[in-house]
């Protein structure tokens, strides 16, 4: 007969080994400076502004996966095709409010793990003593950390655990409600839909673009074979004009052909200068 028990997720032996703690203040003197002095979070700013954190964070965001990165290229590369519809207006706007939503529970899930790594944090170190990992890290980052722990003086954890109780839970009902929204908003049937004509969107405005580069290349073609029979004729009437050079035809031999192109011009400027009929001797 077998037992169906709940999963119990196992506390890592040693803070350090907490992804958002790695994240935020493993061998970074900066933010363990920072805690140490203030005895506070990290600033939201920098943390939302971390890659790192943010990658980690998105990675765990609730709901279907949405490929963001391509998501916004896409969305930028056609705006000005979509901005000429009702249809492509109407798009925009909903994938604006997906963005919202993400940007939203991002925030909010950045805020809420901040602030739970540094409520470990502060009992781990200043109250319980009982990460010896943990405090050989910040001693070897943090120069005079050692003295700044020794000489601090903590409440309970009790009182700690109560200082912070309302701020937790804020948190943690805001993140929740951020996921909510996100999660219900990219399961709705609306989703799938606008999806579907973002895709449609995406294959039109590529067939397009696909047909202004053939028409470009095709264009650069035409311009390069006229370029090319307009060098190809500029050659030819300076080699006719290379052959009519006079002034050693009397001293030098010519092949027939150039004798004949010195006698055809000679014609020519006769009849268009003086009136007489006589063919000129040829050299």
């Amino acid at each position: 007969m077998a037992f169906s028990l709940p999963v119990r997720i196992a506390t890592p032996p040693s803070l350090i080994l907490d992804p958002i703690f790695s994240l935020l203040y493993e061998d970074n003197e900066a933010s363990l400076t920072h805690f140490i002095t203030n005895k506070s979070p990290l600033p939201l700013g920098g943390v939302i502004n971390d890659p790192a954190v943010m990658d980690y964070l998105l990675s765990r965001e609730p709901g279907p996966k949405v490929e963001y990165k391509n998501l916004r290229p896409a969305l930028a590369v056609l705006r000005p095709f979509l901005s000429v519809s009702l249809y492509g207006k109407k798009l925009m706007a909903f994938y604006k409010q997906l963005l919202q939503l993400q940007g939203r529970w991002a925030i909010a899930a950045a805020e809420m793990v901040t602030f739970d790594v540094y409520v470990k944090f502060y009992i781990t170190l200043f109250i319980d003593h009982s990460d010896k990992k943990l405090a050989d890290h910040v001693f070897k980052v943090v120069p005079g950390a050692a003295y700044s722990i020794a000489t601090y003086t903590a409440g309970s954890r009790e009182q700690f655990n109560l200082m912070v109780k309302a701020e937790k839970e804020r948190l943690i009902k805001n993140t929740r409600a951020a996921a909510a929204k996100l999660f219900d908003f990219k399961v709705s049937k609306d989703f799938f839909q606008q999806h579907g004509k973002l895709v449609a969107a995406i294959e039109h405005s590529e067939k397009k673009l696909k047909d202004c580069r053939e028409k470009t290349i095709r264009r650069k073609r035409e311009a390069a074979h006229r370029r090319a029979a307009m060098v190809a004729a500029a050659q030819e009437r300076n080699e006719a004009a290379l052959h009519r050079q006079m002034g050693m035809s009397g001293l030098t031999a010519h092949v027939p052909h150039v004798e004949d192109s010195v006698v055809d011009w000679t014609e020519e400027i006769t009849k268009e200068c003086f009136s007489s009929k006589e063919k000129p001797v040829s050299a």
